[in-house]
């Protein structure tokens, strides 16, 4: 049989009218309460403030980075404006090759390379957190974010800030993952064509047509060539390797973004839902906090 006086005193009030449960409840609405304010102000300074910025690295001798276009397009569709006062007119209502050199042109003009594109506490806490228990998940997948917070990510995410602009334009495009190195490709004329906004590079043929991935890997001689400069020879031939076996190529072509839409999206899943989760939860703990507020009120004034 339990102690019925230990049951019957944690109901019975203490000197000062209150009961342990109630100190307890009180203790939980300032838990929640506190934990709500604490996660929306970094919120709202990772959005309002430039503490959500990641750290953009210095550009390389040969890149082309602008950084009056860096401040000026902090999203996708302010990108694709300035490619779109680049082309005179929709980029949709020109040839599409033409339109891939502009958009090409813009985006090898807005990054710099680097591997620090990662959230931080700021600019998305919930990642910031998962991004601890699982390095993979701190990286910068989705366009805005990367535009708004810097000017420096690696092939992966420039590749596929250039296919989302090229789908913004209406032509067909595709993720190319190589051993050890990513490019986009874009279909027009037939066929695809690859470009490499991160090392910014297209491999052409002798009439200046751009090539394909596997197009590229039949002419050695043309890829080194188109590679040049981009680091030591160490660098290029490791490039040329790369770029030369096909073997294990892997072609993307992502599904449109939704939390509960296809797999194999990106941005992935979970960075689409900790979107939401960010603001999400802080109200959803002020809500609760205010709700059992309200509860102890009723209570207090029927008593």
């Amino acid at each position: 049989m339990p102690d019925k006086s230990n049951i019957v005193s944690a109901y019975r009030p203490n000197g000062s009218g209150e009961s342990l449960c109630m100190r307890r409840r009180r203790a939980v609405v300032l838990v929640l309460v506190l934990s709500g304010i604490v996660l929306l102000t970094v919120s709202l300074l990772g959005d309002l403030t430039s503490a959500g910025r990641y750290v953009s690295l210095p550009r390389r001798s040969w890149e082309r980075f602008d950084p009056a276009l860096a401040s000026r397009t902090p999203d996708l569709a302010a990108l694709f404006r300035s490619a779109q006062e680049r082309a005179g007119g929709r980029l949709g209502e020109i040839p599409h090759s033409q339109a891939m050199e502009i958009l090409y042109g813009t985006v090898a003009d807005r990054f710099t390379h680097g591997d620090r594109a990662r959230y931080n506490v700021f600019s998305n806490w919930a990642l910031w957190l998962l991004g601890g228990l699982s390095p993979n998940r701190g990286y910068i997948q989705d366009p805005d974010i990367l535009l708004r917070n810097g000017h420096s990510a690696l092939c992966g995410d420039v590749s596929h800030v250039l296919l989302r602009l090229a789908e913004r334009s209406g032509i067909r495009a595709r993720h190319v993952l190589l051993n050890g190195h990513i490019v986009m490709e874009a279909f027009y004329e037939g066929s695809y064509h690859a470009y490499d906004p991160d090392l910014e590079v297209t491999v052409r043929d002798k009439s200046g047509q751009v090539l394909s991935v596997r197009a590229a890997a039949a002419d050695m001689e043309l890829v080194l060539r188109a590679y040049a400069g981009r680091g030591d020879s160490e660098f290029i031939i490791a490039i040329g390797k790369i770029l030369g076996d096909t073997s294990d190529d892997v072609y993307l072509v992502y599904p449109p973004a939704g939390i509960f839409g296809e797999s194999g999206q990106r941005p992935g899943r979970v960075e689409q839902a900790a979107r939401h989760v960010r603001y999400g939860l802080p109200v959803a703990l002020l809500a609760a906090g205010c709700f059992f507020v309200r509860g102890d009120g009723r209570k207090g004034g029927e008593a």
